[in-house]
């Protein structure tokens, strides 16, 4: 009788296991752009109203990258390009909403932020090119950011 628990509880953690592992949920818009959110109102510890601009603003700005990344998926350089002029019309609407000393804090952790980001998307099962290069940036990030 016990063996016969053991043994069901065996195969129903396999089978639990193995459709765990087959479905990897892909990473929304939603879900990428408050992660960021999240941490960005963490670290320039901002208050309600502009938390709920921050959100917005990534919101809108994740949507545009995420187009990006689909209509030119495979070619980097491009992507690369073009998610940079859309982080450009961020930093425009970020001023707007942050103080001087937020976004100042703000304006020198970007490539932080998109390290962060780009690491958030990696680790939910999807692919980015320069996964190893990202590794190498975001210790170098790492150890700068507990000097300063």
């Amino acid at each position: 009788m016990k063996r016969l628990l053991v043994l069901t509880f065996a195969l129903l953690g396999f089978i639990f296991t193995a459709s765990a592992n087959g479905n990897e949920k892909a990473v929304t818009v939603e879900n990428r752009a408050n992660h960021l959110s999240d941490q960005m109102i963490r670290e320039l510890r901002l208050n309600n109203y502009q938390s709920n601009k921050i959100r917005e603003i990534n919101l809108d700005v994740v949507a545009k990258m995420m187009a990006v990344e689909a209509e030119f998926n495979g070619n980097q350089e491009l992507i690369e390009q073009k998610c940079k002029a859309i982080c450009a019309e961020r930093d425009v609407k970020l001023e707007n909403v942050l103080s001087t000393v937020q976004y100042n804090d703000y304006f020198g952790d970007r490539t932080y932020y998109s390290n962060f980001d780009k690491e958030f998307v990696a680790s939910a099962g999807q692919t980015i090119n320069n996964s190893n290069a990202l590794a190498n940036t975001t210790t170098a990030n790492t150890a700068s950011n507990t000097i300063n």
